[in-house]
């Protein structure tokens, strides 16, 4: 059995009366939760700007990032947020700075930007800001929450001015970049508007295709049971869910085939099927099935037509 590997990814420094004697109050461990959530949508939208010819994340980038912490140290309470890997997960890079580390730099870049009152870091993914909003909910006015990642020199104060100053950063909606599939359910060669319903959900997306576009989107529309359409550019997301409104604009169209269904290790063997069918029919219901059918099927089926020419 493989075992675990750990290493320290960030801290969490909350500052306050009632943080004294490194204590921490239960409601103040969603904050855990929504820091987790900044590093890893951060973290995966990074790793798809490095890999933009590759559509989907590799297997166990999101399941793989554990973090858990089992101290709180002194300076009113710090919490040291180790990072949790299996020895074996060969698949992700984890060398000494991969994209969880990144997104930890650029969370406190972000914090300290909107409380010095500087511009976001050009690096921030847009569709990460408005997860900002669950960050610090549990803080009062008074109360400062400092992150500081692994490789950072000096802590990112989240105070209630970069809070407020964040929130104003979010609106009704945000547009990032996007790279999806989906089947194509609707075109119109006129205008050059189509529908993609993503794949895996049952969200209908609308955006115009160009001339050059239009063979490939119409080609998916016309064998949409077996062909899917990947489109990369710009989409709007409405910030309350974080889901795409509509492609704001579309850089690229190019088709997919569908896969072969992955091989179900569980499912029952054919034959055995046929088995239980068999010994599920009626008493005697085999008895009027020549022994010999295999050796005379053409005789045995075509007899009486052939007999009636």
């Amino acid at each position: 059995m493989a075992a675990d590997i750990t290493f320290e990814l960030a801290s969490l420094r909350f500052d306050g009366k009632r943080f004294e004697g490194h204590a921490l109050d239960v409601e103040c461990t969603q904050e855990l939760i929504a820091y987790r959530t900044l590093i890893l949508e951060c973290a995966k939208e990074l790793w798809r700007r490095k890999n933009q010819g590759r559509v989907r994340l590799p297997k166990g980038f999101e399941e793989g990032f554990r973090l858990q912490f089992n101290r709180l140290d002194p300076g009113s309470a710090v919490v040291p947020l180790q990072r949790v890997r299996v020895a074996d997960q060969s698949e992700l890079d984890f060398g000494n700075l991969d994209e969880f580390d990144e997104a930890a730099d650029l969370i406190d870049a972000a914090i300290t930007a909107a409380n010095e009152d500087q511009l976001l870091p050009d690096a921030l993914p847009s569709n990460v800001i408005p997860l900002f909003r669950d960050f610090g909910k549990s803080l009062r006015a008074d109360e400062v929450l400092f992150t500081r990642s692994r490789h950072g020199s000096k802590d990112a104060a989240y105070t209630a001015k970069a809070r407020k100053r964040l929130a104003e950063w979010v609106g009704e909606t945000y547009e990032d970049v996007v790279d999806v599939i989906g089947e194509v359910r609707m075109a119109n060669v006129g205008p050059g508007n189509f529908t993609l319903q993503l794949e895996k959900a049952e969200t209908l997306v609308g955006g115009r295709f160009s001339p050059e576009q239009e063979a490939e989107v119409l080609d998916a529309l016309r064998n949409h049971r077996a062909v899917r359409l990947r489109v990369q550019g710009t989409a709007e997301f409405a910030t309350s869910d974080r889901q795409i409104k509509r492609f704001s604009r579309v850089d690229k169209v190019e088709t997919a085939v569908l896969s072969d269904q992955e091989f179900d290790e569980m499912a029952v063997p054919i034959w055995e099927q046929l088995a239980a069918i068999g010994e599920s029919a009626p008493l005697g219901a085999w008895d009027s099935v020549p022994t010999d059918l295999s050796k005379r099927i053409d005789d045995i089926v075509y007899r009486s037509d052939s007999g009636a020419k």
